[in-house]
């Protein structure tokens, strides 16, 4: 049996729809997964009663997670309908037309209120990471060489979750090993580019975001609030989840459970990314500029990390068309970006990198302009998460994959030194 905490997570939910592999029907996936889903619902217990790594036995924790725990049990109406309507519109993809589907998803997101599910510019402020096969082809200089995939050769543009076949879409990653993930490519066969979004350029543009917000709510936040003396109520208090909100937290929850469901098959049609890509069309034709999703990857591999670590994590932008030139130059205004020029050595340590940082921060203090170092406040919170991390039995920065990340806040920091001169 399992708890609140450890049923939400999204290792448990990956299991879980694991299991329904086999089933050679998608709806029948859904529809097993659902069955799943409810009974284990109906089988949890008490965080203070669990053995898991969330387990905790703090008074205010255990009321409010119990209560609710209570409320989402009352609620198992919501969970079943929720389900029933998610797999109603993927059937009628298959049986009626991509477009009757779409629209009754878009009418799903409207008239539950789940297009709320947005996040400002700061998000987005950080370091993100893009490569390609180091086959000796191309200038590993020059950052177009790295950008999307050229409206000249659409032809190479295959079916992604989120992206459609030839429609050109800039995929972002969170951390070099999700790159690596997601390209089913050995890093040592990899060439890496660094892009950091300016935030003025994004914070008023609007990006879909699918994550595990029951998650991040009830393990990230709640312990460190109810420790820090808080009295927080889940029947009268400001933070959500509570019991006005348990109707959309479920319904969000579902959804973003179904979009990364993991695929069984890798084949021309993929039954998997049939919903994200209905999601990815409904979202174009009403000008949202992009989508942040997790990666459904295995990191397994990866022990130790914090639970506020969103190394998993990726960032698909959506491409605006040039009937002239073959990409999308004022997107990549939008950035920051960086390259390896053959003169890295790859040596750098987290102490070196942490120090530099808080030189620049030293020195943006000490300044009457300020340069907007949020970037940089990014980039050690994504150090101290990782720290104490360990991948193939050795500490994450120790890896080529952490001296990647390194050698990156490395030329971030020179150019914030560059600026404040």
């Amino acid at each position: 049996m399992t708890c609140i905490a450890c049923f939400i997570d999204n290792e448990n939910q990956k299991a879980l729809k694991q299991k329904c592999f086999g089933l050679d029907r998608f709806e029948l996936k859904l529809s097993k997964y659902k069955e799943l889903f409810i009974n284990e619902v109906n089988d949890l217990k008490s965080v203070a009663d669990c053995d898991c790594n969330f387990k905790n036995t703090d008074t205010g924790y255990v009321e409010w997670t119990d209560c609710f725990l209570n409320e989402m049990r009352k609620n198992s109406i919501i969970i079943e309908s929720t389900f029933d309507k998610l797999i109603s519109i993927y059937i009628s993809y298959i049986s009626e037309s991509i477009k009757i589907a779409t629209d009754k998803l878009w009418d799903f997101l409207n008239e539950y209120d789940l297009l709320d599910e947005t996040e400002g510019g700061f998000s987005y402020s950080t370091i993100y990471y893009r490569a390609r096969l180091d086959d000796g082809s191309f200038n590993k200089n020059d950052i177009n060489n790295f950008f999307h995939v050229p409206f000249t050769k659409r032809e190479l543009i295959g079916n992604q979750r989120f992206s459609i076949s030839g429609q050109p879409m800039l995929y972002l990653a969170k951390s070099v090993l999700v790159v690596e993930k997601e390209l089913s490519t050995s890093i040592n066969k990899l060439a890496f580019s660094a892009f950091i979004p300016f935030y003025k350029d994004f914070y008023s543009k609007k990006y879909f975001t699918i994550k595990n917000t029951l998650f991040n709510t009830i393990v990230k936040s709640l312990p460190g609030i109810i420790k820090s003396g808080s009295q927080l109520d889940y029947y009268n208090c400001d933070l959500t989840p509570n019991k006005n909100s348990i109707e959309k937290d479920l319904r969000k929850s579902i959804l973003s459970q179904i979009l990364t469901f993991p695929v069984e098959h890798k084949k021309s049609f993929m039954s998997e990314y049939v919903m994200p890509q209905m999601l990815t069309t409904a979202l174009l034709e009403h000008k949202y500029k992009g989508i942040a999703f997790p990666s459904t990857k295995d990191f397994s591999e990866l022990r130790s990390c914090h639970t506020f670590s969103d190394h998993e994590s990726n960032f698909a932008i959506f491409i605006d068309y040039s009937p002239d030139i073959p990409y999308d130059i004022n997107l990549l205004k939008d950035f920051m970006h960086f390259t390896f020029n053959g003169t890295e050595k790859f040596t750098f340590t987290v102490s070196e990198i942490l120090d530099r940082i808080e030189l620049v921060f030293k020195t943006n203090r000490e300044s009457k302009k300020d340069y907007f170092v949020f970037p940089l406040v990014s980039l050690k919170l994504h150090i101290e998460y990782l720290e104490k991390s360990t991948l193939k039995g050795l500490n994450y920065f120790d890896t080529l994959y952490g001296k990647i990340e390194l050698e990156f806040y490395s030329k971030v920091i020179d150019l914030y030194i560059q600026m404040m001169k």
